[in-house]
């Protein structure tokens, strides 16, 4: 019960967290050397891995009283951070500024 109550957290708070911090500093163009190409390439190897992650925890069913249960559950939850991070990357391509400049400056 407590598994199902920290991934639910995962989900609905960590995920939203990452995918809306990595946004936001895609919108202020923040790395610099960070374009839409790269937020492209990030979001297909993290949510490639991601699903790999999630996928291969999903079928190892391990018991509960075994060590690869801890295993199992470390894989998923790195598998869920790596997903906000490819969520992240999703909107970083859409909302990617470059040479954002301030108004009301002549240069």
């Amino acid at each position: 019960m407590i598994e199902v109550a920290l991934l639910l957290f995962a989900f609905v708070v960590v995920v939203p967290s990452i995918a809306a911090a990595i946004g936001y500093a895609a919108w202020k163009g923040k790395p610099k050397n960070f374009g839409r190409d790269m937020y492209w390439t990030a979001f297909v190897a993290a949510a490639a891995a991601a699903c790999f992650l999630l996928v291969y925890s999903q079928r190892m069913n391990a018991d509960v009283r075994t060590w690869q249960y801890i295993l199992e559950v470390a894989l998923f939850g790195f598998g869920v951070v790596l997903f906000g991070v490819a969520a992240g990357c999703m909107i970083g391509i859409v909302t990617y500024r470059r040479g954002v400049s301030i108004r009301g400056t002549t240069e």
